[in-house]
């Protein structure tokens, strides 16, 4: 018996592919410096889920980087094509984010929070009914 598919998706190439087999614990839209920098645009948006219903296959490579509260923030991306595709966070250890925009469908999408508001560029507009932090903010509330 395999186990259900939330959501699936891939790197440009294809090389890295991946599939969730449950809801995000979380979804975010981040707008610190370090996202706009790997995103190359205004934020990252970011699904959070177990790190044990996330399975990858295929290589990537990673880039780890401190982050403003003492944490540290490994982001993993397809060697091949450079999509950045995962991150972890030593803040948060079990979780992995993935972007969004690596889904095959991502229509269930939609931010919970929007964190480091401080660093949005005037032109990158967001939903105004999602809570917005301008740090970053406290741990989700468990889901029901």
């Amino acid at each position: 018996m395999s186990e259900p598919i939330f959501a699936s998706g891939h790197c440009l190439c294809g090389k890295v592919q991946f599939t969730v087999s449950t809801a995000p614990v979380l979804t975010s839209q981040c707008h610190c410096d370090h996202c706009q920098r790997a995103s190359g645009t205004g934020h990252m948006s970011l699904a959070f889920f177990p790190e044990t219903a996330v399975k990858i296959t295929g290589e990537t490579q990673n880039y780890a980087s401190p982050t403003d509260t003492g944490g540290t923030n490994t982001r993993y991306f397809c060697p091949t094509c450079g999509s950045r595709l995962f991150g972890k966070t030593t803040m948060r250890p079990g979780v992995l984010g993935v972007a969004v925009g690596a889904f095959d469908q991502h229509a269930w999408y939609k931010p919970d929070r929007i964190v480091y508001n401080r660093n949005k560029p005037a032109w990158d507009f967001m939903d105004p009914s999602v809570a917005v932090f301008e740090e970053g903010a406290p741990p989700p509330t468990p889901k029901s």
